[in-house]
């Protein structure tokens, strides 16, 4: 079978760590109404754990209720820079354009801008502050607060956002500081993460060239054995499964097909 490409790879593993995060939200606040008295107290928190055969390193439910949000955000980041990884490996051996390296200073996301627009459109400009931001709450959770600073920096150039105009965050309480981090911030991390990298995706100019001389030999065996419009539909169809079709695809099909027989 073949492989999804990589922003549906991208979709479906995020939506496999959003429903885990769903079902611990709903976990949490259940277990709030239920033992919300309990829990004020530390001796009446530790019966609750002895209780359920549970030993808890700490009885601040506070911090650890603040903490599990921010798990959240650990997870997203962690789909969505696995995304970013996979689209600058495949720009460098299947894109058009130069390929930059990394620098040690870029975040993947800001590496990935640079190679494939360079300037972001006004719209997605804000996604990208947005995902940037939730990107050094992620670093600062990890890391022990090491981005403290910058991540109050961040914060404040949301405020020039008024995200609750937008019909896809009027909903929502977000986004908030560090310190405030709820389940709304998820919400709109996981969403804003989904539409820019839709659209990153979109801008890649890929090489079909480079994609078909490294299809594997097995399958360009089968291929050979074609006609020559059967052949293209394989090549149409394996591209636009495992990569992108664009608009100029349908004109090169008849000289890959001839790479493919070469």
């Amino acid at each position: 079978m073949q492989k999804k490409n990589i922003l549906n790879s991208y979709k479906t593993i995020l939506g496999q760590y959003c429903a885990i995060s769903q079902f611990v939200e709903l976990s949490k606040r259940c277990f709030l109404d239920e033992h919300a008295l309990e829990i004020e107290k530390r001796d009446s928190f530790i019966a609750l754990a002895t209780k359920n055969k549970i030993t808890l390193t700490s009885y601040d439910s506070v911090t650890m209720v603040n903490a599990i949000s921010r798990s959240y955000i650990v997870n997203v980041n962690l789909c969505f820079e696995t995304f970013l990884k996979d689209m600058d490996a495949e720009i460098k051996c299947f894109g058009k354009k130069a390929h930059n390296a990394k620098d040690p200073k870029e975040s993947w996301l800001e590496c990935v801008v640079n190679n494939v627009v360079g300037k972001l459109p006004k719209e997605y400009q804000k996604l990208y502050e947005l995902c940037n931001y939730y990107r050094l709450v992620r670093n600062t959770a990890v890391h022990d607060l090491r981005d403290v600073r910058t991540l109050e920096v961040e914060y404040k150039k949301l405020k020039k956002y008024d995200f609750r105009k937008e019909s896809k965050f009027s909903k929502l309480i977000a986004p908030n500081p560090y310190d405030e981090i709820i389940f709304d911030d998820f919400v709109m991390f996981s969403g804003s993460s989904v539409e820019l990298a839709t659209f990153l995706f979109s801008q890649i100019e890929y090489d079909y060239d480079k994609i078909v001389l490294d299809i594997p030999e097995e399958l360009k065996t089968v291929w050979r054995r074609y006609g020559q419009s059967r052949c293209e539909n394989a090549i149409y169809a394996y591209i636009n499964t495992v990569y992108r079709a664009d608009d100029s695809l349908n004109k090169q099909l008849p000289h890959l097909c001839n790479l493919v027989r070469a």
